[in-house]
């Protein structure tokens, strides 16, 4: 039998979130509890009309929110989960892993969300560790102009995240438009209702599907997930 192979990154974080309306408040260690339950049902509805999905092979055993912890072997990558928790769904998907040079599918994923969903707020990150990191940031509140951040040790950014926060009321209406911190998956959390953190002892589930990939996904996949 021929060893599995490991993909070429150690660690990645890979997720968009959308929260609907009515926005709950957003959720914390003490009360992620009382999260309405997943709704497999319309994971599977989800999972189908993914951009970065051809077809749903195969629907596997649900699996605790935090023990998904993104693909380590190359078998893996076809691997997509979903969470649907009332009004909040959580994708993830290592077809939105990039490295800011191959791959853009996270970017023509999330474009995708907006246009289906444009009443709600998204979020998306991409974080990728190896010798070095890589992240990509993007949150879209409707009416308003999209945030986008990435870079390795810097960040190109468009956008502003004080405004999208001011706008949905999670900010002060008088904070400084021009005090924009680094973006990264802490600061973007509160407009995905804090589940852009994963708390201990959460009993969050969610659904997993094996996919197949069109050629071009495929050939993404590939080029950023495999060691030479």
């Amino acid at each position: 039998m021929s060893p599995r192979l490991r993909v070429a990154w150690r660690q990645s974080t890979l997720r968009i979130i959308r929260v609907h309306p009515p926005v709950p408040a957003p959720y914390d260690q003490h009360t992620v509890h009382a999260a309405p339950a997943h709704d497999p049902v319309r994971a599977r509805a989800v999972v189908a009309g993914l951009s970065t999905v051809a077809s749903v092979a195969e629907e596997l055993e649900p699996v605790l929110r935090r023990d998904d912890t993104g693909p380590r072997y190359t078998d893996e990558l076809d691997l997509v989960t979903v969470g649907c928790w009332g009004g909040i769904v959580q994708i993830s998907d290592p077809a939105f892993g990039e490295d800011g040079v191959l791959s853009s599918n996270l970017d023509a994923a999330f474009t995708a969300q907006v246009a289906a969903h444009p009443e709600a707020r998204i979020t998306a990150v991409c974080e990728m560790y190896s010798a070095e990191s890589y992240g990509k940031y993007l949150a879209q509140v409707p009416g308003l102009p999209r945030l986008s951040a990435d870079g390795w040790d810097d960040q190109d950014t468009t956008g502003s995240l004080s405004e999208l926060l001011r706008a949905a009321g999670l900010a002060s209406p008088d904070s400084d438009e021009d005090d924009d911190p680094y973006i990264d998956a802490e600061t973007l959390d509160p407009l995905a209702g804090g589940l852009h953190s994963v708390y201990a002892g959460e009993n969050l589930l969610v659904s997993r599907f094996r996919v197949t990939r069109t050629e071009e996904v495929r050939e993404a996949l590939d080029d950023v997930w495999r060691e030479d």
